[in-house]
């Protein structure tokens, strides 16, 4: 197995610690240090994650990534230590860079996140096209195809499964599936008697009405951010967000949606949070003391919506990763 990459983890969640702490000592730009605070423990969330689960697709690509992240954090944790002190008379200089530092900080993030969201989707298709081949595996078995096998094969079969190793530890359905195909070699088997119901239960979540509001949601925002007046980076990130949810949707098969509904729950709040606050940013003004909308609301609102967006992200991670693990382990 791999592991160049796993040690890179531990330093990184420390960098990350020291980040969370000093964000929230934070003298200067507090909402922006908590912002970032907020972000940099849903990372953290997730390299934990990524340690115990000890496998990427691409272990190569995975340390670059952390290496990126690493010193992506290196800067956060300068940025926030220089908000540990109050701001003096004529530090405007350090004022304009720093908020040119915290936009940087978060773009950088944005697209670090960007590549695990990849390497995590890549995984999940593996693990799915593995599933593939264990339908047609399992198609082949109700057709009773060993059973027709002319006997020298069925000998050769016997023999070469004699010599697995191990085969009491393999998950469930790998071993259910290997004693239907000894008992079709010897003797042939009842199917319908010994399929189990999670083969009837694909598609069940399309009838789930939680699911379907998730779906609901996710389309309206990615629909609403296409708007001209909503190129702002926050919405297009809870945009693509959204996009993402809608993809990993169809994966969602039980058991998965009972194990996770506290997670799935938090997903649709957090996403319908979204869409309310995009649609009121996008809301036409009116002539007369209506239109006349302070900036400090509109600040309020881009914070909000980042907000919502960390948790989106968290959500989709965590049930990304819920899925992939799963599929692994029942395939």
């Amino acid at each position: 197995m791999p592991v160049e990459w796993i040690p890179l983890v531990g330093l990184v969640l420390n960098v990350a610690a020291r980040v969370g702490q000093y964000a929230g000592e934070a003298l200067r730009y507090r909402k922006k240090c908590q912002l970032l605070r907020t972000r940099v423990q849903m990372i953290s969330t997730q390299l934990r994650a990524l340690d115990e689960a000890q496998w990427t697709p691409d272990p190569l690509a995975t340390k670059d990534t952390l290496e990126c992240l690493r010193e992506v954090l290196g800067r956060a944790e300068l940025l926030v230590v220089s908000c540990l002190r109050r701001k003096k008379a004529f530090d405007f200089l350090k004022t304009f860079k720093n908020k040119g530092e915290f936009a940087f900080v978060n773009q950088q993030i944005s697209h670090i996140m960007e590549a695990f969201h990849l390497a995590n989707h890549t995984l999940l298709l593996l693990a799915r096209n593995d599933s593939i081949f264990m339908v047609v595996l399992d198609t082949l078995i109700k057709d009773e195809a060993c059973r027709r096998l002319p006997q020298d094969i069925k000998n050769v079969l016997e023999e070469s499964m004699s010599g697995l190793r191990h085969s009491d530890n393999m998950p469930p359905e790998k071993k259910r599936r290997l004693e239907l195909i000894r008992r079709d070699l010897r003797e042939g088997l009842d199917w319908d008697a010994a399929k189990t119901s999670s083969s009837g239960s694909r598609g069940q979540n399309q009838n789930d009405p939680v699911l379907k509001k998730v779906a609901e949601f996710a389309g309206e925002i990615v629909e609403e951010a296409k708007a001209v007046s909503h190129k702002k980076e926050e919405v297009q990130r809870v945009a693509q967000l959204a996009q993402k949810v809608i993809y990993l949707l169809p994966h969602l098969q039980p058991p998965l949606l009972t194990q996770n509904q506290a997670t799935i729950t938090k997903l649709l709040d957090n996403l319908k949070g979204a869409y309310q606050t995009i649609t009121q940013q996008h809301r036409p003004l009116h002539c007369g003391p209506s239109a006349l909308v302070p900036s400090s609301f509109w600040r309020q609102q881009a914070k909000r919506i980042a907000e919502l967006g960390n948790t989106i992200e968290e959500a989709y991670q965590t049930l990304t990763l819920k899925v992939v693990r799963h599929i692994t382990a029942n395939a």
